[in-house]
């Protein structure tokens, strides 16, 4: 195999890693270890896995769809808006504790197909730019009422 590398120049990485120039990353030694594995793979629950963090990661687009419809709405009260904002990022009034604070939208579903991912970060995305639209008008309204005084 070793000659057979080492014939090739397309593939001078291989033949690297294979002679132990180039120290092995963390990634590569992952892959050498469960490609040699010797016990049995468990691929029923590795799909099970899978399929439960693609479930997560469909509830939680479902989740901030909702919101972002909701934010759409002009109808709704400022104070409304800043209440549905706080509860999504958990902010709550001091004393209560509901658990841990906002983490990244791709937490526990690190392993879904790349277009999965895309469409959650693209949808977190426009959540945060409504708020940040809201947080500058609010200050742009601020800024207006201050020059008044």
């Amino acid at each position: 195999l070793l000659n057979t590398v080492t014939g090739v120049h397309k593939y001078k990485w291989l033949k690297q890693n294979v002679q132990g120039l180039y120290p092995q990353s963390a990634l590569l030694n992952t892959i050498v270890e469960f490609a040699l594995k010797e016990e049995p793979v468990d691929v029923e629950k590795m799909r099970k896995c899978l399929l439960k963090q693609l479930e997560r990661a469909e509830v939680r687009l479902e989740g901030i769809d909702t919101i972002l419809k909701l934010a759409a709405k002009n109808f709704l009260l400022p104070s409304v808006q800043y209440a549905m904002f706080c509860g999504w990022q958990r902010l709550i009034p001091e004393g209560a504790n509901i658990g841990e604070p906002l983490t990244d939208c791709l937490k526990d579903v690190d392993l879904i197909p790349p277009f999965n991912r895309m469409l959650l970060e693209v949808t977190f995305g426009k959540l945060y730019a409504w708020a940040i639209q809201n947080v500058r008008n609010i200050l742009l309204d601020a800024n207006a009422k201050f020059k008044e005084l």
